[in-house]
């Protein structure tokens, strides 16, 4: 029920920000393409390493930024001969508000947006012998699903107005079994400059 107040509440302040639009410029195409890494904190597993693409769609409004992406991560884990992993392919799209600032280069957003969580997790058990004879044979376990995450967060986007932007960003992504928050810094190569 809460994943579904607040999707019901992005789609109404998205809807918002389309009712201005009509009196604002929306210059919409793909501005630019760029790359992202960063530290992942899924729930329930250990902190790893994520990278990603990120799509620069341009503005539905002059505050109103859009965004795509692709990420990845990926953690494993061993212990008394178990191995049990899990991987996330997501991709999505967010909006970003652009806070209006004194220095337009240094731009501070906060933004929502919904994506795909591609989920896999995945164990297996080593064969247990004693004395020649096998006591227990291996075993492996794998499990994949596609669930909608929410997407919330923000960050600062440094643009020079040169050939390249960068961005330094938090997000919690609230998926189901799945949740995570991630801390990434990436640099965006703009087109047309």
């Amino acid at each position: 029920m809460k994943r579904v107040n607040a999707i019901l509440a992005t789609v109404a302040i998205c809807t918002l920000f389309a009712a201005n639009t009509a009196s604002a410029e929306a210059n919409l195409a793909l501005r630019g393409i760029g790359l992202k890494a960063g530290v992942v904190n899924p729930d329930n597993v250990n902190s790893t390493l994520g990278a990603g693409l990120i799509f620069d769609l341009g503005t539905l409004h002059p505050h109103v930024a859009l965004q795509s992406y692709a990420g990845y991560w990926s953690q494993t884990e061993e212990a008394y001969g178990v191995k049990a992993g899990v991987h996330d392919f997501s991709f999505g799209a967010k909006a970003n508000y652009m806070f209006a600032v004194s220095n337009p280069s240094i731009q501070p957003y906060a933004g929502a947006g919904l994506g795909l969580h591609l989920l896999n997790s995945h164990a297996e058990t080593a064969p247990v012998y004693y004395g020649g004879t096998l006591l227990f044979p291996g075993t492996s376990i794998d499990d994949s699903s596609v669930k909608l995450g929410l997407d919330l967060g923000g960050g600062l986007r440094i643009d020079q107005g040169g050939q390249f932007a960068f961005l330094a960003d938090a997000w919690f992504s609230i998926v189901s079994d799945v949740s995570q928050f991630s801390l990434m810094a990436g640099v965006v190569y703009m087109f047309g400059r």
